[in-house]
């Protein structure tokens, strides 16, 4: 797979470098940048991520919280319980691969959307552990301050967060024509709350444009997400929105897929993020 070789979306991507081996990590780039995390003897990768520490200080740290005998908290890195749960329930290795970026955050992340993007793509599922998946015998720790750790669930219930990913969008076209990435948007409107009072209060993904653009989102109620968006500040120009609304059965990592497909390839197309995308705006 090409999401396993060493130039990957052509970046330089380190050797593959086993958790529980600790001098290898000296392998691992001393720079910003992206990561990846798969199996041993898997050809899957179960997460990629980012950091603007350096990569090999974000790695030792992600091991030794995921090597923990007991789930570890959300913070300081959300991988960690998703990684621990499935060392615990399969008895999984893991090892990773590091490729150092210089990019702004934004960039960084734009790029982290594009290479999770096109994972989906190639192997037509999410990994594992990103956009809040989880194994499905599992319940999450939560953050460090609540107290609240995770581990396996009573036999006979299981996680929504481990049902299976939605199908992946293919690059196609513009963000301006009515299929982007092959879906049915509605028509664009101006961003008016007059504007906002037939949307259906359901779940969907939606974008925000003008000249440029500058915000992909997704809610379990776009309605009230747009609506909220009317209270911003986008700047001078008039901003536009167009939705597409998903079935009420859709779970909370499928609105995340898609919503990252979005990014992803519009990074793929552009190499660049929507204007206010990691801005927190």
């Amino acid at each position: 797979m090409k999401c396993l070789e060493k130039d990957w979306y052509s970046l330089d991507w380190s050797p593959w470098v086993n958790f529980r081996d600790k001098e290898s990590f000296i392998l691992l780039p001393n720079y910003p940048g992206v990561y990846r995390i798969k199996p041993v003897g898997r050809a899957e990768l179960f997460y990629i991520g980012q950091t603007g520490r350096t990569l090999r200080e974000r790695l030792r740290s992600l091991v030794t919280n995921s090597l923990q005998d007991s789930m570890p908290y959300n913070d300081p890195h959300t991988a960690a319980p998703s990684l621990w749960a499935w060392i615990d329930a399969e008895n999984l290795q893991f090892e990773a691969s590091a490729a150092a970026v210089e990019l702004p955050r934004p960039e960084r992340m734009g790029l982290e959307s594009c290479l999770l993007w096109l994972y989906r793509c190639e192997s037509n599922q999410s990994t594992a552990c990103n956009y809040g998946r989880f194994h499905p015998h599992y319940v999450k720790s939560r953050d460090r301050n609540s107290g609240e750790r995770g581990g396996r669930l009573p036999e006979g219930e299981t996680n929504p967060a481990g049902s299976i990913s939605i199908k992946p969008l293919l690059n196609s076209g513009s963000y301006r024509e009515e299929n982007w990435m092959g879906l049915n948007w509605q028509k664009p409107l101006q961003l008016k709350q007059q504007n906002l009072q037939s949307i259906p209060a359901g779940k969907g993904i939606y974008i925000l444009f003008n000249e440029e653009l500058l915000y992909i989102g997704q809610s379990a109620n776009i309605k009230a997400r747009l609506t909220a968006h009317c209270r911003k500040d986008w700047g001078e120009s008039p901003v536009k929105f167009k939705y597409y609304s998903m079935p009420d059965e859709t779970l909370p990592h499928q609105l995340k897929e898609w919503e990252n497909d979005l990014i992803g390839a519009y990074y793929y197309q552009t190499k660049c993020v929507p204007k206010y995308q990691f801005a927190g705006h």
